[in-house]
């Protein structure tokens, strides 16, 4: 009897992996965030019912009845769908990071403000995630323990508890994502070998079915929760999750890429107008020794001082004598130079026009910028900008709208530091993506009409894998090496299959 028990929750399991597959395939298609919200919902529905069964039989009938048991039970299932969102919540988290609406200010204000964000944000997570592993057995004991309150079962579940106890969890937690590791690397490793489109869309299948499986398994054991890991195989069980594989697998392959295999013309853009180390960056001696290329642009970086000057630099600081670190939007433009060599924008933008170089300007933001700071720019370099195909990008949305008002022409793009927030709805005409969190779903959330380029990769396995995910140009520091980077598209699936470790962990 138990044995049955054990069977049928293991293909309930199943099931779970493949209704998770079928809203990411939902989300992948529609690419709608009323759809991510649903899937969102759905989602903390299917791991709290996912969870019921596992301990249907621990609970006495009358207990579930209980308004009580109902309420402390789906607030803990609701802390365990947030704890679980940094751990890619079975492929999940990669759909909602990048489908929440947010405004181009606090868009922009996050990103410039990332670093302390980020820091606050992952100490109240390592809190959270102490906390949920000491209380760990809080719906077993919820389950099991009759006629008790919230508050006596949480009490019995800390007295339950040791901090060698979250150590043991920490460590399973740790060899459970080994496991998964291990198995996209595996399966990396066998496409690299074979390098077959059937096995590329069986390796995404067995992916997206084994990895939440491994996952809410790991979960039931930290709950405490009985399951039993063996499947008995009959006639019928094999043909269930064979078919189940084969179903996945066809899902995988519409939500694993956008513009996958997509025969299009990279853009490459010289980062910072260097090319090797081979000049100073943002200075015009690199942009006239490496135009000879003909590269499609020079991407380079300008502030402004605070006599709104425009000067070619990538810090937000200088070190001034007696003063130390000064922003640059503080200082005057004779101090800056008194102490520095910095090439005027100006000059810059005139030599690059003359010799026929086109440029993406990086337009650097810091919480102290002037808010007028886009005008100011449009209304010294609009005529200039419009000589050729010259362009702006920042992480300063309202910057860029305001160059886009006072020079239509002009095309600006947004730039992403964090891969976050629903990046369609802003009104700009290009992207500039950190690539190291570029997803699927973010490339195919993006019309195809704007181009998506990705920054900074300069190891030729990574502009392997942008180039087969379908960006339409890579920003680099080895602009040659990108130029006379050669491969054969079918023997680089393992790349995309590698990519899965973004969506996953």
């Amino acid at each position: 009897m138990v044995e049955r028990q054990f069977q049928k929750l293991n293909f309930y399991l199943v099931g779970f992996a493949i209704v998770m597959a079928l809203l990411k395939f939902w989300m992948m298609v529609t690419v709608d965030s009323k759809v991510v919200v649903i899937c969102a919902f759905l989602s903390l529905l299917l791991l709290g019912s996912t969870i019921n069964v596992g301990i249907g039989n621990l609970v006495p009938n009358h207990v579930k009845k209980k308004i009580c048991f109902r309420i402390d039970f789906w607030l803990a299932v609701l802390t365990l769908w947030f704890t679980m969102l940094p751990f890619g919540l079975f492929g999940l988290s990669a759909f909602f990071k990048t489908s929440f609406p947010l405004t181009g200010y606090q868009f922009t204000w996050i990103t410039i403000n990332r670093y302390w964000l980020l820091g606050c944000l992952i100490t109240a997570y390592v809190v959270l995630l102490m906390v949920v592993l000491y209380l760990r057995r809080f719906i077993y004991y919820l389950a099991t323990s009759d006629n008790k309150s919230f508050l006596q079962i949480l009490t019995l579940s800390r007295h339950t508890a040791s901090l060698k106890d979250v150590g043991r969890s920490l460590l399973l937690i740790a060899i459970r994502i080994g496991w998964v590791m291990c198995l996209i690397l595996f399966l990396s490793f066998i496409n690299y070998l074979v390098g077959q489109q059937f096995v590329f869309v069986l390796s995404l299948g067995i992916i997206n079915l084994c990895v939440p499986l491994i996952e809410i398994k790991l979960l039931f054991r930290l709950l405490a929760i009985p399951v039993n890991s063996h499947i008995k195989l009959t006639g019928i069980s094999v043909f269930g999750l064979f078919g189940a594989l084969i179903f996945v697998s066809v899902l995988g392959v519409t939500y694993s890429s956008h513009r996958i295999l997509k025969p299009a013309q990279q853009e490459i853009i010289v980062h910072r107008g260097v090319i090797d180390n081979d000049d100073a960056p943002n200075t015009i001696s690199a942009l006239k020794k490496n135009s000879r290329y003909r590269f499609s642009y020079v991407e380079m970086d300008i502030q402004e001082t605070k006599d709104h000057h425009f000067i070619c630099a990538h810090n937000d600081t200088l070190f001034i004598p007696g003063k130390g670190q000064r922003e640059i939007n503080l200082l005057k433009l004779k101090t800056i130079q008194r102490y520095h060599h910095v090439d005027l924008f100006r000059e810059y933008l005139h030599i690059a026009n003359n010799l026929e170089q086109p440029l993406i300007v990086e337009l650097k933001v810091i919480n102290h910028s002037d808010k007028e700071m886009g005008k100011r720019f449009a209304e010294q370099f609009g005529q200039q900008m419009l000589k050729q195909s010259n362009m702006v990008h920042s992480v300063g949305y309202n910057y860029l709208r305001q160059i886009k008002a006072r020079y239509p022409k002009i095309r600006v793009g947004l730039v992403t530091m964090l891969n976050f927030s629903n990046l369609a709805k802003y009104k700009v005409d290009f992207y500039t993506l950190q690539h190291i969190t570029l997803t699927p779903f973010l490339l195919r959330s993006i019309p195809s009409k704007r181009p998506v380029y990705a920054w900074t990769d300069d190891q030729s396995l990574t502009m392997k894998r942008l180039s087969m995910m379908g960006v339409d140009g890579q920003v680099t520091d080895q602009a040659i090496r990108l130029k006379d980077l050669t491969f054969n598209q079918k023997q680089n699936y393992w790349l995309l299959i590698l990519n899965s470790i973004v969506t996953y962990l």
